[in-house]
């Protein structure tokens, strides 16, 4: 299925899917900065096999496959939710027509094939996927902040930011704002996370919130 009416069924999948838990349960928050729109859905391990199975009939047969890869409920309920937070983005931009078709650069990042002029990039972690949708090439990842360790930041940040650490009463939390910053600039640029992690913040292409 590839039809706007296939798409307007996935959003009556939408409203129905999340209005089936408790606000408790699954929260749904869009938020607008600049040329960007950003979703993130949080407690997805609320959401049951229900969801995977709906989505398989109207997801491209492409989608489909990808989603039905992972082995585990929890790898296709992240990538259910970031295709259809992408769908539900380009709708709320006024500008969908079909559903999204990617393709990829050699470094494995997604692009959209027929949306021309439109950049997305997705992020998940064990509790929540989120989507960002904009004019711009943008890249976006979410974290769960973890136990803070001195050889992970060693490696990941350079002398002024470890300085900035090293007073921080809140080191854990500060460390994965920073992670999340330099994750979310290499998936912009599309290439991984390589040897320039130090310093990434410092480049042309660091244009974080």
């Amino acid at each position: 299925m590839n039809s706007v009416g296939d798409f307007y069924e996935l959003m009556n999948l939408w409203k129905s899917l999340f209005s089936s838990f408790p606000l408790t349960a699954v929260f749904v928050n869009v938020e607008r900065h600049w040329d960007m729109r950003i979703y993130i859905v949080k407690n997805i391990d609320d959401l049951d096999d229900s969801l995977i199975t709906t989505c398989a009939c109207f997801f491209p047969e492409w989608r489909k496959q990808q989603m039905m890869a992972y082995k585990f409920h929890r790898g296709r309920i992240q990538n259910a939710v970031a295709y259809l937070l992408l769908v539900k983005a380009l709708k709320d931009e006024g500008v969908f027509d079909e559903l999204p078709e990617f393709f990829y650069n050699e470094d494995k990042k997604p692009f959209l094939k027929n949306y021309t002029g439109w950049f997305f990039n997705v992020s998940h972690c064990k509790s929540a996927v989120c989507c960002v949708l904009s004019n711009n090439p943008v890249g976006i990842d979410i974290e769960e902040i973890r136990e803070y360790k001195d050889s992970l930041a060693n490696y990941v940040c350079n002398e002024a930011e470890l300085q900035q650490l090293s007073v921080s009463e809140t080191k854990a939390d500060d460390f994965y704002k920073l992670w999340t910053q330099k994750e979310a600039v290499f998936k912009l640029i599309g290439t991984g996370i390589t040897h320039e992690i130090k310093n990434i913040l410092n480049t042309d292409n660091a244009i974080v919130t």
